[in-house]
């Protein structure tokens, strides 16, 4: 019954959480629901939390169901090192690596307030969270290369001179979520991601 519900969310449950959450973000931002984007961002954290504790327990359940498992089980200790680094670690480096995001576009703005709109820091925060560790390594440097990209066509094509950083926050997510695990490995990125 545990493994009916277990084996079947961690498999299929981030491929429809977070482009869904992407989605859901886009029409926060385009509605202007500042609110609605900081309830999203909690629930986002939420679900990486709960992710890890359903493979937690998934774990435990298939080790306390087999000899050699539960010998792990046995071990002091062994099995919260183990979970800890195969399913927490990774929620530490996004929640981490985001909340250092997050202060850099804080000061981005003290410094440069023209680059963004209200609630934008936050929909940066949010896609930070949603596309994760290590795709936050492509995230960032994207979402530069996405302002430069924007503005260009706005200047040709609306005569705007300035672009602010929530379409480009949104785009850089899109790409990031499509293809963030073949550009991981094409950039040889692969040693700072956290094999599960």
């Amino acid at each position: 019954m545990v493994s009916n519900f277990i084996k079947p969310f961690i498999i299929y449950a981030p491929t429809v959480f977070f482009p869904a959450s992407l989605v859901l973000a886009v029409i926060f931002y385009f509605q202007r629901k500042n609110k609605a984007i900081k309830n999203l961002t909690i629930t986002v954290i939420g679900f990486r939390i709960f992710y890890a504790l359903v493979k937690s327990v998934g774990q435990y359940y298939v080790w306390i169901n087999d000899e050699l498992g539960k010998s792990f089980l046995a071990t002091p200790g062994y099995f919260s090192g183990y979970i800890f680094q195969r399913f927490w670690f990774n929620v530490i480096l996004t929640a981490g690596a985001s909340f250092v995001f997050l202060i850099f576009l804080e000061s981005l703005k003290k410094h440069k307030e023209r680059f963004f709109e209200e609630g934008e820091i936050e929909l940066g925060f949010l896609t930070a969270l949603i596309v994760g560790w290590p795709n936050l390594l492509i995230f960032v440097p994207l979402v530069f290369i996405s302002v430069v990209i924007t503005s260009v066509f706005r200047r040709i094509y609306s005569k705007e001179i300035y672009t602010t950083l929530g379409k480009p926050f949104l785009l850089s997510a899109l790409v990031t979520l499509l293809f963030g695990g073949k550009l991981v490995d094409l950039l040889n990125l692969g040693v700072f991601q956290i094999k599960i």
